[in-house]
């Protein structure tokens, strides 16, 4: 598996420091332009409402046909929506109709790689060993976040938007290309049927085959509340912050490039120390890790848009926004990596593309709304309340779901 290891980072690296470029370009940019913290949530919640379209397709897709194949056209596909992009701005200009359209068609195509690639880690890595192979990866990730905003934030003084979604492009290719040369074991189907009369089967079957993937997760205890958790949580946690921390800085404290791409990578660094910590951790009981880690994020969300009310210096805004994002990022790996591991060891190969894909689609089914909620919201410059309301609703959802006898049977489930 040493080959699959290297092409898999190399994959990952590629794609999340071109991803890195192209989000904190357009990112600054609509919000540079427009000054509009609404057109800034617009775009966020059609990445929200694309991928709560295009998950349960692709977990039925994941599950029943050859998952390298799919990864491969899938990241083609993205390449050619890059290109496009490019082009177009580079002849008729900037138009935030046309980047919502992309955004659109790119929110349907990359939830099937991201899918794709989650049902098969134990295809490509070693089961026994899939918590700390997650937490490795999840380390080169956030090095990428910690390092990606930098150079980002360096670049975009010199380079026009169109070469930024070019040097994304570039690292689209290079992970498409790579991702070639992976070695798959052998998948296990649902069903061993061959050629048309398989593919003729898919088609009658799918409806039962997505209802299947439901079906498991509501009997299955310690999944089904992990799925409520994750629905009330991302629709006030993750909408809020997709959108709050550009919005602060940019729009309310007038950071320039280079000071958002520093504050950003810091918050890179907290999710890679948090990464590398449970890269080196064994886990024994990942949901009460998840329990307290919640709690502290929760906590920290409050603090965070502290330097809007009281009149400070850049540096000082700089060094408390960096603070709590870095204590923030560094928490949700302990939120993120447990679950994920959890669900790696303890869900069958042959579901893991539907019950990851509709675990994710309800995750998120609620953020449009949030988002474009929250996005209102800090538009009127309401900060700290609505983030004490966000703080509440977490605190409550995770003692509530995440009880002591769930806790109890996910540790029976992940030791077996």
């Amino acid at each position: 598996m040493g080959k699959n290891y290297f092409i898999y980072i190399l994959s990952t690296i590629a794609v999340s420091l071109g991803g890195s470029v192209y989000t904190f370009a357009i990112s600054y940019f609509i919000l540079q332009e427009t000054g509009s913290a609404l057109y800034f949530s617009i775009n966020t919640a059609i990445l929200s409402v694309g991928s709560i379209i295009a998950l349960p397709l692709s977990g039925v897709l994941v599950d029943s046909r050859d998952r390298k194949k799919i990864i491969i056209s899938f990241e083609a596909l993205s390449a050619l929506t890059l290109l496009f992009l490019s082009i177009y701005i580079s002849i008729f200009g900037f138009h935030i109709y046309v980047l919502f359209f992309i955004t659109a068609i790119r929110s349907i195509i990359n939830p099937v790689i991201s899918n794709a690639f989650d049902a098969s880690l134990t295809q490509l890595f070693d089961k026994e060993d899939i918590q700390k192979t997650i937490g490795k990866i999840a380390t080169y990730k956030t090095t990428i976040t910690l390092l990606g905003p930098v150079l980002a934030g360096i670049i975009y003084g010199f380079l026009t938007l169109p070469s930024m979604i070019v040097v994304f492009l570039i690292m689209q290719l290079i992970s498409l290309f790579s991702n070639v040369f992976l070695d798959f074991s052998k998948q296990i189907y649902e069903d061993n049927q061959d050629g048309a009369a398989k593919f003729e089967n898919w088609l009658k079957r799918f409806g039962s085959k997505l209802t299947f993937g439901y079906r498991y997760i509501l009997k299955t205890e310690v999944l089904k509340k992990l799925l409520i958790l994750s629905m009330i949580i991302n629709s006030v946690g993750v909408a809020s912050f997709s959108v709050l921390p550009e919005t602060i800085m940019i729009k309310e404290l007038k950071f320039s490039p280079s000071q958002v791409g520093i504050v950003s990578a810091i918050f890179g660094l907290g999710a890679l120390i948090g990464s590398l910590i449970l890269s080196k951790l064994k886990i024994y009981n990942p949901l009460i890790m998840v329990k307290y880690a919640f709690a502290i994020v929760a906590i920290f969300l409050l603090f965070f848009t502290l330097p809007v009310y009281y009149e400070v210096k850049t540096v000082l805004a700089m060094v408390h926004i960096a603070f709590v994002g870095f204590a923030m990022a560094g928490f949700f790996q302990f939120i993120s990596i447990p679950m994920s591991s959890y669900m790696q060891k303890t869900v069958p190969d042959e579901l893991k593309g539907r019950v990851f894909s509709i675990n994710g689609t309800l995750s998120m089914v609620l953020i449009p709304i949030g988002t474009i909620f929250y996005g209102l919201l800090y538009e009127k410059g309401i900060y700290f309340p609505v983030n004490l309301f966000s703080a509440i609703v977490i605190l409550v959802t995770v003692y509530v779901t995440v009880s002591k006898p769930v806790i109890m049977r996910s540790m029976k489930e992940y030791s077996r």
